[in-house]
């Protein structure tokens, strides 16, 4: 086994290797190049009045990437149960094909993500938006539809489930969660107005430069209005991006599904910095890439509803409308708001008609809106090709669909990818159903590796080809750079092995990822390959110990999702895992543990001799903590701010079942130890029946009054 495990009592080194690498964000290593191999696009067809156009053929469909045909390798049509009193479908345009058309499946399953923008969205609006959605998913979403509720914030999440009543408790749960710039003087400067500042316009500026000397007069009127609009818009840009790669992420995601994939995302709507001429606006096209990719279709549904009057204090503007300048700049700010409110709903439009969807604005009907969505994913058409282009650019490939036979019909479709090069930052979902996933050249297969590994980072359904288990935990080496350290188990049980000989083969592949809440990349692990190749007495060995992974990151405090993936090379199997973490301000000086790491007794590294170094004849069982009932199990842990008199600090462990103190250790003394040495106990579990259990550390300073404690389950079999 390559991949060896790793004692806890090295986590420490682990730890520090990783205090080296840069604070900064950074991205993942699985974010490379791939060779597109096929491409998949839904297009939905209907009619001037938005009925849905079903009974065409594969001949009567044109396809072109960027401006050349493309030779469609599948075909599928979809078509939702007609209504009892359903009018006859009127027949084909003479210029269409006279044969029959083929017989339309029944729509595959649907997956819908409810994305709700909590970031730009107001009190009212929100209110409003999880009143209609507590009845559309009580009264309108089939029981058949997997439904799962991410936030733009990251704040409420809800994975996908059959269960109405768990999504509806989560709507139930949803708050603002509006962190951007508030301004608390003139000049009041939108989020819209800041952008066109930024671009030259001198309207923009005129009504900001007026507020700011009708308020004080000023010489340098100019210079503070542009400074405060580069705040404005740096702000505005940074809130879009936490939104739009949130919404990316769970694009990507959903790659590893198989069924009809729909996102609907509900916002106040937003700028994004489109028209600033350098880097900073977002590319709308890495989410039309991520959908092309994945397969997913986005809906966009704007929560203001029926705009009949332009709003004084609102998401996207946060100052009350100036008047000082006279009606001139009255007149001139309320053309402003005007134009604003258009550009606001320009992201959510573009977004979603390059994946094949559209926007519902200016309705209050939401239930209407959201039944209408609904609809629209039931009657569609499925077409694949394989790209004639070998050019490796990373290049945007543009594509259309038209249908030469036929007029008056409207076409909607994703409308392009990024193509392999070093441009390119998204990932393919799994060619494996295509056919050519079993050949090609070793880059396009490791291409193809990375790929669904990072799909199934971003998943937000973990995958279950087998068990994979993941403990995410805090620590720190020198009470000051806070790290993440992660460690994953994988049950080799579930593993298909080869046989060659008296031998056993499998290759697997670990990766892990660290998203902040909005669901950003913040950080990445490395990429393991462990190739085993086992005698039937290594193989019991190693069911039992499983295969573990262990990983740390540099983080600054907050709240992090880490995941970890893991594919299977034989048969493609994936498994992957979710768990949120809690890093601590240790800048603050309150007494502080970190996560506590369990180990157990190696008997095997004994009987080969271990015996130098702390962590001699120890097993991290982290991930896995499972244990025998004659077992001891070893606790570390490392404590911060702790006092200057060594004597006051006493811990105690206790064990807890089922929510009561069965047992607990006296009051030790605890050495001060600097330079982020750790504290072990040792705790025999064989007064301890089998069962579920947490083990608890209790540390105290009597001086002062203060405790801190840290908790970890495990499990006695």
């Amino acid at each position: 086994m390559r991949l060896a495990p790793i004692a806890v009592a090295i986590v420490l080194a682990v730890v520090r290797s990783g205090s080296t690498q840069a604070q900064e964000p950074q991205k993942p290593e699985l974010l490379v190049p791939v060779s597109a191999e096929v491409v998949r696009i839904d297009v939905i067809v209907t009619d001037k009045g938005g009925k849905a156009r079903p009974g065409l053929k594969r001949e009567d469909f044109q396809v072109l990437e960027d401006g050349r045909p493309q030779s469609l390798t599948q075909f599928e049509a979809f078509v939702a149960p007609a209504p009892a009193a359903a009018a006859p479908v009127a027949a084909a345009p003479a210029a269409a094909s006279a044969e029959p058309g083929p017989v339309p499946q029944a729509t595959p399953r649907r997956y819908v993500v409810l994305a709700v923008d909590d970031i730009h969205i107001e009190a009212a609006n929100l209110m409003r938006v999880k009143k209609t959605l507590d009845r559309f998913l009580e009264r309108e979403v089939p029981p058949e539809d997997m439904v799962a509720l991410v936030t733009t914030s990251g704040a409420r999440s809800q994975d996908f489930t059959a269960d109405r009543q768990t999504i509806r408790q989560v709507v139930a749960r949803l708050t603002l969660q509006d962190r951007r710039l508030r301004q608390v003087d003139v000049p009041f400067i939108t989020e819209y107005q800041a952008e066109l500042i930024e671009r030259g316009d001198p309207e923009a500026l005129s009504i900001a430069v007026e507020e700011i000397q009708a308020r004080r007069p000023s010489p340098s009127a100019e210079a503070e209005a542009r400074m405060v609009a580069r705040a404005v818009l740096a702000d505005s840009i940074n809130s879009s991006r936490a939104t739009l790669d949130t919404l990316k992420n769970v694009v990507r995601g959903m790659g590893e599904l198989r069924g009809r994939k729909v996102v609907v995302f509900v916002s106040d709507g937003f700028t994004a910095g489109l028209g600033i001429e350098n880097r900073a606006g977002y590319d709308l096209r890495e989410i039309t890439d991520a959908g092309t990719r994945s397969g997913v279709i986005v809906y966009s549904l704007d929560s203001r509803g029926l705009q009949a009057n332009i709003s004084t204090f609102n998401a996207a503007n946060r100052g009350p409308v100036m008047t000082a300048g006279g009606a001139g700049i009255a007149a001139a700010r309320d053309r402003l708001a005007r134009a604003g409110e258009f550009a606001s709903q320009d992201v959510m439009n573009a977004m979603a008609a390059d994946t094949g969807g559209f926007l519902v604005a200016n309705t209050n009907s939401f239930s209407d809106a959201l039944r209408r969505i609904m609809n629209d994913t039931e009657t569609y058409y499925l077409l694949a090709y394989e790209p004639t282009s070998a050019s490796r650019d990373g290049a945007f490939r543009k594509i259309e669909v038209r249908l030469p036979g036929l007029k008056d019909m409207r076409i909607r479709h994703r409308k392009g990818y990024f193509g392999p090069g070093v441009r390119n930052e998204g990932v393919l979902a799994s060619t494996a159903a295509s056919g050519n996933a079993a050949g090609g050249s070793v880059p396009a297969r490791e291409d193809r590796l990375r790929a669904e590994l990072q799909a199934a980072l971003a998943s937000p359904k973990p995958l279950e080809d087998f068990k994979v288990s993941l403990s995410a935990d805090f620590m720190s080496v020198d009470s000051a750079a806070t790290q993440v350290v992660v460690s994953s188990y994988v049950a080799l049980r579930d593993v298909p092995f080869a046989r060659t000989g008296d031998r056993r083969l499998a290759t697997v592949d670990v990766a892990g990822a660290v998203f902040d809440e909005g669901g950003a990349v913040v950080g990445s692990l490395a990429v393991e390959r462990a190739t085993l190749d086992l005698t039937d007495a290594a193989y019991e060995g190693a069911l039992d110990k499983g295969l573990p992974y262990q990983r740390a990151a540099p983080l600054k405090p907050g709240r992090y999702r880490v995941s970890v993936a893991v594919r299977e090379e034989g048969g493609g199997k994936m498994g992957s895992a979710t768990q949120w973490v809690e890093i601590p301000d240790l800048g603050q000086g309150e007494l502080t543990l970190s996560s506590l790491f369990l180990m157990k007794e190696d008997a095997a590294a004994k009987r080969a001799g271990a015996s130098t170094g702390a962590g001699a004849g120890l097993r991290p069982v982290q991930a896995h903590r499972v244990y025998a009932q004659g077992e001891s199990l070893i606790v570390q842990f490392f404590a911060y701010n702790l006092a200057p008199d060594a004597g006051s600090l006493v811990t105690q462990a206790e064990i807890w079942r089922a929510g009561e103190l069965i047992a607990a250790s006296k009051p030790e003394p605890m050495e001060k130890r600097d330079g982020g040495a750790a504290h072990t106990r040792r705790i025999n579990l064989r007064p301890f029946g089998p069962g579920e259990y947490e083990v608890r550390i209790v540390l105290t300073d009597r001086d002062t009054n203060t405790t801190a404690s840290r908790r970890a389950a495990f499990t006695i079999e």
